[in-house]
């Protein structure tokens, strides 16, 4: 290896780790309380009145709230929990979406964050939270959001529902 090259070597071993920071990897997270015991399946209804999503004019075309909605129904009857629309469900399940905008000299980038909130029906506890983070692509098609949201959530709902910590 010639000296130039090698002066290269330690500069390319400190980008090496910031090389990731440039894939669309969406974050996700999720956590529940401990003294809850989830039930294999259960019942739930949307809570519309604790739902927010960004008022962004150029967002409403993307249609967010109800494929949203239907996404997660998805992928929570996928788990044993299922929507109803009428009776008492055992858990009211809310959405909150923010876009937050970077602009930079070469560079602007939107960021969305979900936060999904399970709330216990009978004692209004927050039971169970997740949350993802990735870069909004506005180009997608309806079909493309439905997939990445789905494949998100799938990653959000890994392990649910929660087993009770030190139980067999």
């Amino acid at each position: 290896m010639t000296r130039p090259r090698l002066a290269l070597l330690p500069v390319l071993l400190l980008l090496w780790p910031l090389a990731g920071c440039a894939t669309d990897d969406v974050q996700v997270s999720r956590t529940f309380d401990p003294l809850t015991a989830f039930p294999a399946e259960a019942t739930y209804a949307w809570d519309e009145s604790a739902n927010q999503l960004p008022q962004d004019p150029r967002l409403q075309p993307m249609n967010l709230g109800p494929v949203l909605e239907e996404t997660a129904n998805e992928a929570f009857g996928a788990r044993g929990y299922r929507v109803v629309t009428s009776g008492e469900p055992d858990y009211f399940l809310s959405h909150q979406l923010t876009v937050h905008n970077w602009y930079g000299p070469d560079n602007t980038r939107s960021i969305g964050s979900l936060s999904l909130l399970l709330v216990d029906a009978e004692s209004s506890r927050r039971v169970w939270m997740g949350f993802a983070r990735a870069e909004v692509h506005v180009g997608l098609s309806e079909e493309e959001r439905r997939a990445r949201l789905l494949e998100t959530l799938d990653r959000m709902l890994e392990d649910f529902p929660p087993a009770q910590r030190g139980a067999q």
